[in-house]
């Protein structure tokens, strides 16, 4: 199972360069914003086109899907690293979408069914180690720049150490899928699961608390500087005590004798969090505030997932790609906060994640 814990790490390592190198790959390889953009939702528009891949992950051989992920991940961040025009670009994010998605599901499915009645722990920890993944990242394109190796380096260097992982993966052993019942065909499968309440109002959930995933990150830096006069230095902190707090979570829900919160909770939380940053203008309580949703976060996170991915048994993989899905629809809210803040300015905006977390709450009321 140690080895399954690593797949979140890796993915969020990865997934952090596209993002962060954008300016640096704009005008190495003389992209326009447009076409910086395309590829920017293209990164995640081509994980949910691969939605039905969740079917392939129920029935075929799990080691095989997890090492073809993870070798296949590597070959397209070393496409990326080696790319010199837009097209060249556009297939290795195309590849990266693809088979990164089929790697996560794969060994996010086989880590659960290994972990049994433990699966929620598992989870904690794998999303522990996703955190240290989003520390990794920066840390691995910083040492690329500062040594004048470029946003290239890192990505060479990530591919490597991804298709070093995708080989190992393959060593492992992983469980058979449960035998698919022989009256029902693959796409009889996905649109059972597409159409289970249960797993619709989880991605809705989850869809909820992915509006405080990274985007929320850049505009509440953005607040911190514009809204509340603080230094890029002091807003940096206070986003480090974010981190630090959904960590910390993560790290208490790993413990197998550790006491489960509820989602309700989770919500409070998450509510305190956003209307402490919003309504009281001190670095201090951002510090706090953003702790308070970091810690929220995960916590829900771990929880929604250990829920859909046990709803049912045997459909775990085609049940967390439709979940996951569903929950795509959260990506709307950086867009709508962007267009509000343009309007109205960007303290006005904040106030619609405040919305969004009573949404959670009232969302979660019988989650006790």
């Amino acid at each position: 199972m140690a080895s399954l814990l690593f797949v979140r790490f890796f993915d969020e390592t990865v997934a952090y360069l596209p993002y962060a190198s954008v300016e640096s790959i704009r005008a190495d390889v003389h992209l326009t914003y447009a076409q910086a953009g395309l590829l920017l939702f293209l990164y995640p528009a081509v994980g949910l086109l691969t939605t039905p891949l969740g079917v392939l992950v129920d029935r075929a051989n799990r080691r095989v899907l997890v090492a073809l992920g993870g070798l296949g991940y590597g070959a397209g961040l070393c496409l990326f690293a080696a790319a010199g025009s837009f097209w060249a670009l556009f297939v290795a994010v195309c590849v990266m979408g693809t088979v990164g998605d089929l790697l996560v599901t794969a060994g996010e499915v086989s880590l659960v069914e290994i972990a049994g009645d433990n699966a929620e722990p598992a989870l904690a920890r794998a999303n522990l180690l996703a955190a240290l993944g989003d520390l990794a990242g920066p840390l691995l394109l910083a040492g690329a720049l500062w040594s004048g190796l470029g946003w290239r380096a890192a990505f060479w260097a990530a591919g490597v150490a991804m298709t070093v992982y995708g080989a190992w993966l393959a060593t492992r052993p992983l469980p058979a899928p449960a035998p698919p019942d022989e009256d029902e065909s693959a796409l009889s499968a996905l649109l059972s699961v597409a159409r289970d309440r249960r797993v619709i109002v989880a991605g809705l959930l989850v869809a909820l608390i992915v509006v405080f995933d990274d985007t929320f990150v850049g505009f509440a830096v953005a607040f911190l500087i514009t809204g509340q006069d603080s230094s890029p230095a002091v807003a940096t902190v206070v986003i480090g005590a974010g981190m630090t707090g959904g960590a910390a979570a993560a790290a208490w829900a790993s413990r197998t004798n550790g006491r489960r919160v509820s989602l309700r909770t989770c919500g409070w939380a998450l509510a305190a969090g956003a209307f402490l940053l919003v309504l009281v203008p001190h670095p201090m309580a951002a510090a706090v505030a953003m702790a308070l949703v970091g810690a929220a976060v995960n916590l829900a996170w771990i929880i929604l997932q250990a829920r859909y991915m046990t709803l049912r048994p045997g459909q775990a993989g085609t049940t967390s790609s439709v979940a996951e899905a569903v929950s795509q629809v959260g990506v709307v809210t950086p867009l709508v906060i962007g267009l509000l803040a343009d309007k109205a300015g960007l303290p006005v905006a904040m106030w619609l994640y405040c919305a969004v977390a009573v949404v959670f709450v009232v969302s979660t009321r019988r989650d006790t």
